[in-house]
């Protein structure tokens, strides 16, 4: 199953690509391999009508590649925006390492419940609650800005102060003072929406956003920076409640993600086309 308005065929012509990264290894909790799937499925739910920008997402060229399952031999093409559709957050840092080393990306922006500078989580410096270490690491810590973090050990919190650039966002607001210079990879863990409306994630963590404010942040991110890449991770579908709210709220980032990036490229020629308000 391909992801809703997806091209069916002529993949050649797309200009927005999604990958599913059936990928759980690093969780301690596991279910979120099954998430692409589910967030698929999910997708057929949702009208491909964009009320909010009166556009019509199947005309916009996206192709679903199906799934990446070795997430240690990537071979992508960087030429085109992507998508990819998690597996727990740890699949962020290899994806992150290989538009790094191709110079394709400067810095990451991570919405996210919780810090993820843990140095060794369990024994593993791969751990999902490890990946901003990792990507910090690689890409320095001054190219990472952390959004929505409501929980960290004292560890994580000693270590980021003063380092890391970290933004609170209030849940009917977003921050006006990014800054988005040089290519961002944005990386969007779905707990960071409160448990009430994103039940089905490894961590739950109390006092969240809503989901109207995470997709205002989004479009703005989109919108004043050069996003070569987007995840949304940490869907755990076998924790989701019975109508799989979880998984419909990330085909809906999904469907944001691929409107803002479109609204994002065609500023320049939108002053009449036919598939948009006037």
């Amino acid at each position: 199953m391909k992801f809703a308005g997806s091209l069916l065929q002529d993949s050649e012509k797309a200009i927005y690509e999604i990958i599913g990264v059936p990928f759980d290894d690093n969780a301690t909790i596991k279910g979120a391999s099954n998430a692409p799937e589910m967030i698929r499925r999910a997708s057929q739910r949702l009208e491909t009508f964009m009320w909010h920008n009166k556009l019509e997402l199947s005309d916009l060229l996206y192709y679903d590649c199906g799934d990446l399952h070795d997430i240690t031999d990537l071979d992508i093409d960087t030429g085109k925006r992507k998508i990819f559709i998690g597996g727990d957050h740890s699949i962020s840092y290899p994806l992150f390492k290989y538009y790094f080393e191709r110079q394709e990306l400067t810095r990451v922006v991570v919405i996210d419940a919780h810090a993820d500078f843990r140095d060794v989580y369990m024994g593993n410096r791969f751990s999902n609650a490890c990946v901003m270490r990792r990507i910090a690491e690689l890409a320095g810590v001054e190219n990472v800005i952390e959004i929505g973090v409501r929980s960290a050990s004292w560890e994580e919190y000693e270590f980021m102060k003063n380092r890391v650039r970290i933004l609170d966002v209030d849940v009917d607001d977003t921050p006006e003072e990014l800054e988005l210079e040089g290519k961002l990879y944005l990386s969007i863990d779905i707990d960071v929406l409160d448990p009430g409306i994103a039940p089905g994630v490894e961590y739950p963590e109390p006092c969240g956003m809503s989901l109207e404010a995470l997709i205002r942040l989004v479009r703005r991110i989109i919108k004043r920076g050069d996003v070569v890449a987007c995840d949304i991770v940490e869907v755990n579908p076998q924790l989701d409640i019975k109508n799989g709210i979880t998984c419909l709220n990330a085909a809906k980032l999904v469907f944001e993600v691929l409107a803002s990036y479109w609204l994002r490229d065609h500023t320049t020629s939108r002053e009449n086309p036919s598939h948009l308000a006037p």
